[in-house]
């Protein structure tokens, strides 16, 4: 009888790095570590000590793996197989990861950015499969974006297509949607969500604040790409009841046809999967 054939998929974020042993379909098995950050060599140790597990199981299992995905915070230089920058982790920068890793497992590794991974498991497996033009954009650590168009992944000239972070949303100092963002939560929105919905108002107009900022911002993709949805993934879509009806407002004030105005906004179906399963997924 022929071994079971499976994938790894790992989403490297700027706070904790997920890992997962994927059918194809579904989740085996997952593990998880805080993202090392002191070093590039402690990151690979911490690496290689994500996938050890995964491996072990599928050798009790008699599974072969495929090879590995990974989805990476950051701008890539597909050609050259490196990271060119990553903000929240800047000791990958440059770095080789493809070559490292393959020297670690022996296994073939395939890259892509972290929000082009949550918006290929969406589109392939979430929220969004009955779509062909989608906007994604991932609000975690800091904040990413994807445009799926064409059947694919459309990555632009230089690979850094989609991105919404540097999208300048305040004219008068030359403010970033980023860099906004973590003004606004102080990089801490899981404890200003906490406060919000114990009643704090101040915490509620941090991401009321916050959910007009981001309509300036999708009304600009949606008037420049025209999509048929937006999909919204990371940690902060989990409490996107403290501001998505602000972003819709905005949206709604700024956005030029009259059809586009009736975009849809759709959460993640695959939640804090969703990376690490479009990662398993870019394994051919």
């Amino acid at each position: 009888m022929p071994k079971k054939t499976y994938t790894i998929g790992i989403d490297i974020g700027g706070t904790k790095m997920l890992a997962i042993l994927f059918d194809g379909e579904k989740v085996i098995e997952e593990y998880i570590l805080a993202t090392p950050k002191d070093n590039v060599e402690h990151f690979f140790i911490m690496l290689n000590a994500l996938i050890s597990p995964l491996e072990e199981k599928a050798r009790k299992n008699k599974i072969k793996i495929k090879g590995i995905g990974l989805g990476i915070a950051g701008t890539i230089n597909y050609k050259e197989e490196k990271i060119l920058d990553s903000p929240n982790i800047p000791i990958i920068n440059n770095t080789e990861i493809i070559t490292k890793l393959k020297e670690i497992t022996n296994l073939p590794i395939f890259l892509d950015n972290d929000a082009n991974c949550f918006l290929r498991a969406e589109k392939h497996l979430g929220a969004v499969q009955k779509y062909n033009n989608i906007y994604g954009i991932v609000i975690g650590t800091g904040i990413g974006g994807a445009w799926w168009f064409n059947n694919q992944i459309y990555q632009g000239a230089h690979g850094g297509a989609g991105e919404p972070g540097s999208m300048v949303i305040n004219f008068e100092n030359g403010l970033e949607l980023e860099e906004a963002y973590h003004r606004l939560t102080k990089n801490n929105p899981a404890l200003i969500a906490h406060e919000a919905y114990k009643g704090n108002m101040l915490a509620e107009k941090t991401f009321a604040e916050l959910g007009k900022d981001l309509g300036f911002a999708l009304a600009n993709i949606v008037n420049i790409l025209d999509p048929e949805v937006v999909v919204i993934g990371g940690g902060v879509s989990e409490v996107s009841d403290l501001f998505l009806s602000h972003t819709k407002k905005t949206m709604a004030k700024h956005i030029a046809s009259s059809e586009s105005q009736k975009i849809k906004i759709l959460k993640s179906k695959l939640g804090k999967r969703a990376g690490a399963i479009g990662a398993a997924l870019l394994v051919e």
